[in-house]
């Protein structure tokens, strides 16, 4: 390897450009996913009390909603509560609502469902159990936005697997091809190997164990190159730069993740393994010994 400086340190570089590239995919992937399953919690059903229901019908019907098939969670918002949670959301806009009553906001119902349940068909079926009860006036859950929001999941999986796939390859094929130029280079070298009568694994193996050094230092620097580009420049630096103020605040509330351990140690295996896989195939084709 020290002979061979130039072309090592080149096949280190591509295979660290490769993995960053597939690595910052991965990233945005797991933020994206982060973010949608924060989204998915949100989906529930609000059911709105009409005026007038004694507090012991409101209990009964509480305890009746929470035996549904999917519901996790039932909470019961009285008026006064949704009152106290306007004069939150205001802050110091709050005295908008002066002179207004608590009793002119219904109470109602917030249903949080099981992760199953999550669905368009679950819903429907849990709103159409709700509508049986008198006391209930209107019943809320954004049909629309929660299909919308749903198919947008299912797309961005299916986008997640094509993608990642197609990159991968275009990574195994650069690889494989660079790993065959740094073989190639050696012709001479290992043609004499072969005449004074070295056997194929004594040629092999150290292309092998050089390739997984490639792999192992390649990705290693492409994970400490995304660490910097994910908290020194693309999140403070650009990112933020762009984006209008109240967005900011908006996305103050929303995590911005880096790979998580396991992760990032499956990303370190992968372009080791990525290495070796590329030497070895590289070396079989190249040599072509007769065992």
């Amino acid at each position: 390897m020290k002979g061979n400086l130039l072309p090592i340190l080149t096949t280190i570089a591509i295979i660290g450009i490769s993995m960053l590239i597939f690595s910052s995919f991965s990233l945005i992937a797991f933020n994206l996913t982060s973010f949608l399953k924060a989204w998915e919690e949100k989906i529930e059903i609000i059911a709105y009390v009409k005026k007038g229901v004694a507090l012991s019908d409101v209990e009964g019907l509480l305890k009746r909603i929470r035996r549904f098939e999917g519901v996790e969670a039932v909470k019961y918002v009285s008026s006064y509560d949704a009152m106290a949670f306007m004069e939150m959301k205001l802050g110091h806009q709050k005295n908008l609502l002066d002179g207004i009553q608590p009793g002119i906001l219904p109470s109602s119902f917030e249903i949080h469902l099981m992760k199953d349940f999550r669905n368009t068909h679950s819903m429907k079926g849990i709103v159409t159990q709700l509508r049986q009860f008198p006391q209930i006036d209107e019943i809320q859950y954004g049909q629309e936005w929660v299909e919308t929001f749903l198919t947008l999941v299912h797309l961005f999986r299916i986008t997640q697997w094509v993608l990642g796939g197609l990159l991968l390859m275009g990574i195994i094929f650069i690889t494989f091809n660079t790993l065959q130029l740094t073989i190639s280079s050696r012709k001479e070298e290992i043609e004499i190997m072969h005449i004074l009568g070295a056997s194929p694994s004594f040629i092999q193996v150290p292309f092998y164990i050089e390739g997984l050094i490639q792999g192992l230092v390649g990705t290693g620097l492409a994970i400490l190159f995304l660490f910097y580009l994910h908290y020194e420049v693309l999140l403070y630096k650009v990112f933020f730069l762009y984006i209008t103020p109240s967005m900011k605040e908006w996305l103050a509330g929303v995590p911005i993740l880096f790979l998580p351990p396991e992760r990032i140690v499956l990303v370190i295996l992968g372009g080791t393994v990525l290495g070796f896989f590329g030497s070895f195939a590289a070396s079989m084709r190249f040599l072509k010994y007769r065992v």
